[in-house]
């Protein structure tokens, strides 16, 4: 949740939610942003949405791209499938912390479909084991 505004004696305002159309088309384009949350974005290709979505999805490249921890520090629960940190973490000395292969990204990458992990197959009802029960379950 980012929340934006133009002069620290005005009311902020929160951005809506990223989009994955809005992440995949501002990687296409250029924007030098104006202030105005409500204008219009004009570029080839063209960008559907106003400056406050397009700030919203740079603003997640950005935030996804730059935010790394030593790769030790955090290890992969099987059970949760969670993250968490390691309790027997030691921070690497300096000069170790100068190879790239000891940092890694703390979140997810963005991948090209613009999301962060890849949407399941729709179940195709023609298949005998598709349970039209669990697929609105499912919604």
């Amino acid at each position: 949740m980012y929340w934006v505004t133009d002069n620290l004696l005005n009311d902020w305002i929160q951005l809506p939610d990223c989009r994955p159309e809005w992440i995949n088309s501002a990687r296409k384009i250029r924007h030098v942003f104006s202030g105005d949350l409500n204008a219009r974005i004009d570029c080839n290709p063209q960008f559907e949405g106003k400056e406050r979505h397009l700030l919203r999805a740079t603003l997640a490249r950005i935030f996804s791209a730059t935010s790394i921890v030593p790769t030790k520090m955090f290890t992969f629960d099987d059970e949760t499938n969670e993250m968490k940190f390691d309790e027997e973490f030691v921070m690497p000395d300096t000069d170790a912390l100068k190879n790239l292969t000891e940092w890694g990204n703390l979140h997810q990458i963005i991948l090209r479909a613009g999301r962060t992990t890849h949407l399941q197959p729709d179940p195709d009802p023609s298949d005998p084991e598709f349970d039209p029960e669990a697929a609105l379950a499912a919604l």
